[in-house]
Order: C-alpha cells, then structure tokens, then sequence
C-alpha cells in the first residue's frame, strides 16, 4: 500500500504567478526519495473558506498532508487559525516558540510588536517545530492514526529547516513502520536524440518494463528519460529499476550522459577537468548562451577560458582573424567561416578544444539557399577540425537553444570518445 503525500501552498502572491512554487517542487522531490507517493500538488489563496475546503478534501485521500505559507505575523497570514478551525482547535501561547522569536528578532536588532508576538500562538493540539532558521515555528497535527497534516513557513530556507529537522525522518519512520509499498525512480539524461527516434530505439515497452512506468520529458538541449518502479522495498525496487535501465542503456546507452541531476556541461566539465583540457568558444547567432551555459557550473574557471562574441562579419574578421575572402565567397553562415572561428579561437585563446556557432537565428535574414534556422557549428580538436549543418526550425529562441545544446553534444562525444 502507497503512503500518499499531498502538499497545499498557501499564498495569493503563488496563485497569481507573482512567485514561482519552488517550495513544491523541493518538496515532492525529498519525499520520493523516501519513497513517498506525492499524489497532489495544489495552491490556494489567502481565503479561509477555499483554505478549510482545500484541507479538508486533501486530507481525505492523503496519508499525510505538507501546507506551506501563511505563518507570518500580518493579517493576511491565517494559515494558523484555518487549521485551528479546522482541527476544532484554539490558539494558546508558547513560551518555547516566544522565546525563539525573541532570539531572531535580538539578533536582526527589532523590537518586539503585538504583531511578532502573535507568532508565539499556536494551536494547542499542534507539536511546534522548531525553526533554526527563522522566527515562525511549524507545527505537526497527528490526527489518531489517520492522514496527518505538517504546517511550515512559506520561506524557502525555513520551510527545508524544518522539513530535514522534522518532517523528513517523521514520513521516514512512518513509511518503515507500516512496511508501506515504496515508489522510486531514476532520471537517464540522453543528448542527440529526437524523443520519437529514442523512443524508437528503445523499443515497445510492454517488452520490459512490467509494472514500471517510463516517461519521456523532452527539452530543447535532450530528452530526459525517468524510471519508476513501486515495490515492497527498495531492494526489490532498486533491483527493477537496474533492470529497466539496462534494458534502455542496452539499446540507446550512447545517448545517455548521465543521471538524476547531472547537466550536460557538468559533465563535459569533469571530462575536460579530467583530461587536463581547456576550452573556448565563437559564437555569432547565439550571442554568448554558449559561453554562459558553461559557466553555470562552479570551477569552471579550471578548463573554461572564455571566448567571443563576433556577431557581425566586421568582428569575426577583427577579433577572430576570419579571411575576409571566406565571408564574401561563402557567407558568415558557411562550413568554411564555422571552420575559421573554431581553429582561429583555438589559437587566440590558447586552447585545446574550440567551439564555433554561426547562423540564422530568424525571423529574418534567411533565403532559399540558406533558410532560417540553418547553423553552422565547427569543433577545433587538438587533432582535427569538424563542422556540421543544421537546419533547426523558424523560431529564434529555440534555434538558440538547440544550436548550443547541439555543440554542447558534439563536444561531449568527442571527450567521451564516441563518433560525432
């Protein structure tokens, strides 16, 4: 049987996109790993009746209900006397949870106000969790063996405090003691493939996958592709989870880069790091989304050196030395100046892999020879020099996207000794 989580985000400034809802995300993420079964997200306002309806339907076919939001000190904070309320409860004070808030509040030099102070009240029936890092406890509502409900700030940082002091190993404990069924799963993350062609390799599913479940989450620089398997126990899960994994590594493993969170350009990162490489870039349509997606990763510093942005053919002859000739016989956008901007990077910046990237991003500047969305990309290696054609679509953004994405793979397949 699934131990099923709901999480309920309460704020007005959440429903109306004002804020994006990181804190579910966190959330459902740390409860899968213990093999929670997080069976709804839902966000409701600063309304007190929609809040009561919101529970009390959540808490009907949930195990255990998480509600973030709503535990400030203003008069649109009522996410407390809404579980009052809704636990037939009423607000007592707190020495333990006062004390706490005088503490922050000394420490952030404020005085005291009625409205701080009304922080300190909480529901009688509640066990207050203690917030290490903020002044507004959470509170767990254990409801005689039935679903439970956890109350944590709408802070980020406070919300996890209290989720990986409290909450966590209280879901972790509980999952073991009833020797509940767990759900687990596995990312693949694959570059160079189009999700119907990977789709394809792998084959139909109905031939491994038993009572296992294979999503596909396509982006414009790869397709991930997520595992889930229920079992008993995560041996057994773990257990099927290899076993569908192989299946798919079997069929499209050199597509696959890595797992969970891995990134791409983090694991280029580790290869260059490993085999003592440096790295630069030219790019012209793409106007250094190459070179910032590089630098997302911390260290970087130790193989990327940088780069340049040669958006007009007067740089690209200025800064990167292309031959003029090239550029009036060819165009920018042509294998030989993708060729000239890789190997001249290469030598200017001193490096030992070089990537260029020369296109038509669009709406405009294609014709009939060269469309828009037509984009060059040149690799200089320490050992050769390789360029390829693309023809990536009308919108600009996406062709953006997916011409570094599309370097990021060639450069990735030679590190890793693959075929580009």
């Amino acid at each position: 049987m699934k131990y099923k989580i709901s999480i309920l985000t309460i704020g007005d400034e959440i429903c109306i996109g004002q804020v994006t809802n990181t804190n579910a995300s966190w959330i459902a993420s740390e409860c899968t790993k213990l093999g929670a079964y997080i069976t709804r997200h839902v966000s409701v306002g600063d309304v007190m009746e929609e809040m009561l309806e919101e529970v009390d339907r959540l808490m009907k076919i949930s195990d255990f209900v998480i509600v973030t939001g709503g535990l400030g000190p203003t008069h649109d904070d009522i996410t407390k006397p809404c579980l009052a309320r809704y636990f037939g409860d009423v607000l007592v004070f707190n020495q333990d949870a006062y004390d706490n808030l005088e503490y922050f509040l000394s420490l952030r030099n404020i005085k005291m106000t009625v409205e701080n102070k009304s922080m300190a009240y909480l529901p009688s029936k509640c066990k207050p969790l203690f917030n290490r890092n903020g002044t507004a406890p959470g509170m767990l509502f254990e409801n005689d063996g039935a679903c439970s409900l956890a109350s944590l700030p709408g802070v980020p940082r406070e919300m996890m405090s209290i989720m990986e002091d409290h909450v966590l190993p209280y879901i972790a404990k509980i999952i073991e003691d009833k020797n509940a069924e767990v759900l687990l799963f596995k990312t693949l993350q694959t570059s160079g493939i189009p999700e119907s062609i990977l789709a394809e390799k792998i084959g139909d599913v109905a031939d491994f996958l038993g009572d296992g479940t294979l999503a596909f989450l396509p982006s414009y620089k790869g397709v991930r592709l997520r595992i889930g398997v229920s079992s008993q126990n995560f041996q057994l899960a773990e257990t099927e989870l290899e076993k569908i994994e192989n299946h798919i590594r079997d069929r499209a493993g050199s597509y696959i880069y890595g797992v969970g969170d891995d990134s791409l350009v983090s694991v280029i990162g580790h290869l260059l790091r490993d085999g003592g490489h440096t790295l630069s870039v030219a790019e012209s349509c793409t106007g250094g989304l190459l070179g910032a997606e590089l630098t997302k990763i911390s260290g970087s510093s130790d193989y990327f050196k940088g780069g340049a942005i040669v958006y007009s053919n007067e740089l690209k002859i200025k800064v990167l030395n292309v031959n003029p000739d090239t550029i009036k016989d060819f165009g920018a956008v042509s294998e030989q100046t993708a060729r000239e901007l890789a190997e001249n990077a290469n030598k200017k910046y001193e490096t030992d892999y070089s990537l260029s990237i020369t296109g038509i991003a669009g709406p405009t500047g294609g014709n009939d020879e060269k469309p828009v969305g037509t984009v060059w990309i040149g690799m200089a290696t320490p050992d050769n020099t390789i360029t390829k054609n693309y023809h990536f679509g009308n919108d600009r953004e996406i062709n953006r996207e997916r011409a570094v994405g599309t370097a990021l793979n060639m450069l990735y397949k030679e590190l890793s000794g693959q075929a580009v």
